[in-house]
């Protein structure tokens, strides 16, 4: 009896280390499937929280879409009511656009320099003026020409101007005293005192005289006929 009890308490020694090394596997791989687990529900809670702000943002843009699907009244919707104020306000600048074109004529376009000259009434207006270079190395053509020159190729004047003519000058100074005639249209209100006026057919020769400076700035006074633009003087005659 005693080698039966001796025999198995050997074969449950035999068994003992097993036994524990089984259990040592199982718990591991318990605590691998715990972590396993606990892994994928991480990323699950991850991906949910990404989720969350582009479904708001989604659902937003689908409530934007819908607003605009909404019907106002009858069977008008809010983009086609939209879309038909884009259009008129178009529509009504287009017209006015043709309606102006058609309706305005402008007065430079209006008058032929033909009829100017057989219609018109002519005006003379006077000034002075003085060269930078004494007379003797110019004439008075040369003068004659730069003034006929400057008003004949001016877009506001060109049209009605007729012909310039140098008065007087004197061999001591460089002063002189030009003329120039223009045809104006007969019955033009304001034309006179806005187109014609002295001031504004001074102020075309002195900008002439800053362009020529500007263009020619190392040029000698007496290579070219050059004006004093502070010197100069006009007035209407008649």
């Amino acid at each position: 009896m005693s080698w039966l009890h001796a025999h198995f308490r050997d074969r449950g020694s035999h068994r003992g280390p097993s036994s524990e090394t089984e259990a040592m596997k199982r718990q591991s791989s318990a605590q691998e499937q715990e972590i396993i687990e606990l892994r994928e529900h991480n990323v699950e809670e991850s991906e949910t929280d990404h989720d969350k702000p582009l479904n708001a943002q989604t659902r937003k843009e689908r409530d934007a879409w819908k607003s605009c699907r909404n019907v106002v009244f009858w069977k008008c919707k809010l983009w086609m009511i939209v879309s038909a104020i884009f259009l008129v306000i178009f529509l009504v600048i287009l017209i006015s656009l043709i309606l102006y074109s058609n309706v305005y004529t402008d007065e430079d376009d209006y008058w032929d320099p033909d009829e100017l000259l057989s219609n018109g009434n002519f005006h003379n207006f006077s000034g002075t003026l003085e060269l930078m270079c004494g007379l003797p190395h110019f004439s008075s053509e040369d003068i004659t020409k730069r003034l006929t020159e400057v008003y004949s190729s001016s877009p506001a004047l060109g049209r009605y101007f007729r012909s310039a003519q140098v008065i007087s000058f004197s061999n001591e100074s460089s002063t002189v005293i030009y003329q120039l005639v223009f045809s104006v249209p007969p019955s033009t209100e304001g034309f006179m005192e806005n187109s014609m006026n002295p001031d504004f057919i001074r102020n075309i020769l002195r900008q002439n005289i800053y362009d020529e400076d500007t263009l020619n700035p190392g040029t000698s006074e007496c290579d070219r006929l050059k004006l004093n633009p502070t010197s100069l003087t006009c007035k209407c005659c008649t």
